[in-house]
């Protein structure tokens, strides 16, 4: 069928116009398919983004056809087609928003139940298990370092708590390890790690100190204590910490030959009078 002249420009911009919107459109479905795991699974079913990836496909493979006989008609078609394409990814962006932010959240919730795990529940200090898995850590990486870096350990507890426990009770007990814990939290390095072994005993590990660096961190706990836990909430408890000191001995040591050392300088430190600090007579050797 002839257009005529002055129609020529117009039929010409309508079936450059269709090639454009159904490249559009096949676009869209290409990137559907290229991505059909990710939606398929996740974000859309197969029904929702397939059907359109055929229609597309389908009206690429009828253009020359459309372009002969009415490319206004075709032009409309590919309208509606790159309108559903795009309504699909509007909506595929939103569920992907929204996997997103969940997914997130279930890190968010899952790092806070493992730091949860690893605390004691009453002081905020790591708990037994994890201030151990925190000290084999902290051997392995002294160990690897070149050279091999030095790593100490302080054992403590708090000096007559079963009296004060059995005189003013165990909630003033409670708030008395509250208090012991956040004092000596305040004393330490961002690298050292504060631990609850159970009842009234802590340890701290002291990466990269000697024996000397760590005698003079526990002297600091000892005078912090003694200078602030004196008053426990309304309840005078002059607490006192008694505290052993031992450093490891690198490979030659296992680390519960360190913390048993640790162990006995504390309560060496306890038979001496309490409110002192004992270091284990151990000299270290090279790792």
């Amino acid at each position: 069928m002839a257009v005529p002249a002055w129609a020529a420009p117009a039929a010409g911009a309508s079936q450059n116009a269709l090639w454009f919107v159904l490249g559009l459109a096949f676009a869209l479905a290409l990137a559907m398919v290229l991505c059909r795991r990710l939606i398929s699974r996740v974000v859309a079913t197969p029904a929702s983004w397939q059907g359109y990836a055929v229609t597309a496909v389908a009206l690429l493979v009828l253009a020359p056809w459309l372009h002969r006989q009415n490319a206004t008609a075709g032009l409309a078609m590919g309208v509606l087609l790159c309108v559903w394409g795009l309504i699909l990814v509007a909506r595929m962006a939103g569920r992907m928003r929204s996997l997103l932010r969940d997914h997130e959240q279930a890190h968010i919730e899952a790092r806070q139940a493992k730091r949860d795990s690893e605390r004691d529940a009453l002081t905020g200090a790591l708990n037994r298990g994890a201030w151990r898995q925190r000290l084999e850590q902290q051997a392995s990486d002294a160990l690897e370092a070149k050279p091999p870096r030095t790593l100490s350990v302080l054992f403590f507890d708090i000096d007559l708590f079963k009296l004060v426990n059995d005189s003013l009770g165990h909630g003033v007990g409670d708030d008395c390890l509250r208090a012991v814990a956040s004092t000596v939290a305040g004393e330490l390095r961002g690298g050292d790690v504060l631990g609850r072994l159970g009842g009234e005993e802590f340890a701290v590990a002291l990466p990269g100190a000697r024996r000397v660096n760590a005698i003079a961190v526990g002297e600091r706990i000892r005078m912090a204590v003694q200078q602030h836990c004196r008053v426990v909430g309304e309840e005078v408890v002059e607490l006192t910490v008694s505290i052993g000191v031992a450093e490891w001995q690198g490979g030659a040591e296992s680390l519960d030959a360190l913390l048993d050392r640790a162990d006995r300088a504390m309560y060496s430190a306890k038979d001496s009078g309490r409110n002192l600090v004992v270091a284990d007579s151990a000299a270290a050797v090279a790792a």
